[in-house]
């Protein structure tokens, strides 16, 4: 009797645990996925990436079960753990890595199209025409974002409210500057023309220091990536060598406790590497 009582404690508990556990996975799970398709959506629309959220999660979802599996095929348990947190963080890293793409493109192009706004207003042209000759004869992204200024002209919206909303979606000194030389202009008059002119080749010279720091500084962040990264290619060539040998590094809580070591310290050492070859213009 006491056996079987001791069956069902040892059934109903076990049967107690996976129903929690599928609970809060559940829960997890519409978490992730609405916050993921919340992000996807609002990141997309900013960079004008018109895809289907529910693709993206759907890949993501695909990934996080296989590349892990793999990986745990492969090296074990702990990295694939590791793997499986990769993948959750890296939709968040990819969108802020092209939103830096897109704004260092409208960077570089914003000197060239200030220069031809100039053009058209000394021809002449009013604003509004000139920057409907821009947005048909510039390139994306910076004809996008002003082709949206024009769109909320024309829906009613103030050329002031529609350029501050321009430099809120660019946060960079540059359209601010831009923004702010037009704004005076209205309030207070003067030669826009003349001051967009100026403004071009203030921000060209700003650009082309900013490309000379880059080319100064990228031989000390290729050095931090290759430091950071040869570890990684001897454990791996360490393993393919000495399978025996690093057997206990990958199967044991000390190996997993040194390997989690390892890369806390990679980190650091990477993020000040790149802190240091960081220099604002």
């Amino acid at each position: 009797m006491a056996v079987w009582l001791i069956a069902a404690l040892v059934f109903g508990g076990t049967a107690l645990v996976l129903l929690l556990s599928l609970r809060v996975g559940e829960k997890f799970l519409g978490e992730y996925r609405a916050n993921f398709l919340s992000q996807a959506r609002v990141n997309l629309a900013d960079m004008f990436m018109f895809m289907e959220p529910g693709q993206l999660f759907r890949a993501n979802a695909v990934a996080l079960l296989v590349i892990p599996l793999l990986v745990w095929l492969l090296a074990g348990g702990l990295f694939a753990i590791l793997a499986a947190v990769v993948l959750v963080f890296a939709p968040r890293k990819i969108y802020v890595w092209l939103r830096a793409r897109r704004i260092e493109r409208i960077q570089e192009q914003l000197p060239d199209a200030l220069q031809m706004l100039a053009s058209s207003l000394r021809a002449g042209v009013g604003f509004a025409p000139a920057m409907e000759v821009l947005v048909q004869d510039g390139q994306p992204p910076l004809a996008q974002e002003l082709a949206l200024v024009l769109r909320q002209q024309h829906m009613g919206v103030r050329a002031e409210a529609a350029l501050d909303s321009f430099a809120k979606r660019v946060p960079i000194v540059d359209a601010e500057l831009f923004v702010s030389a037009v704004n005076i202009s209205r309030e207070v008059g003067g030669n826009l023309a003349e001051t967009l002119a100026t403004l071009a080749e203030t921000l060209r010279r700003r650009l082309i220091m900013e490309k000379k720091v880059k080319a100064l500084t990228a031989q000390g962040k290729l050095q931090g990536i290759v430091m950071a990264l040869l570890p990684v290619f001897l454990i791996g060539y360490l393993s393919l060598m000495y399978a025996d040998t690093m057997q206990p590094m990958f199967h044991s809580w000390h190996g997993w406790l040194v390997t989690s070591v390892c890369l806390v310290m990679e980190y650091l050492g990477y993020r000040m590497c790149k802190k240091i070859m960081t220099i604002d213009v």
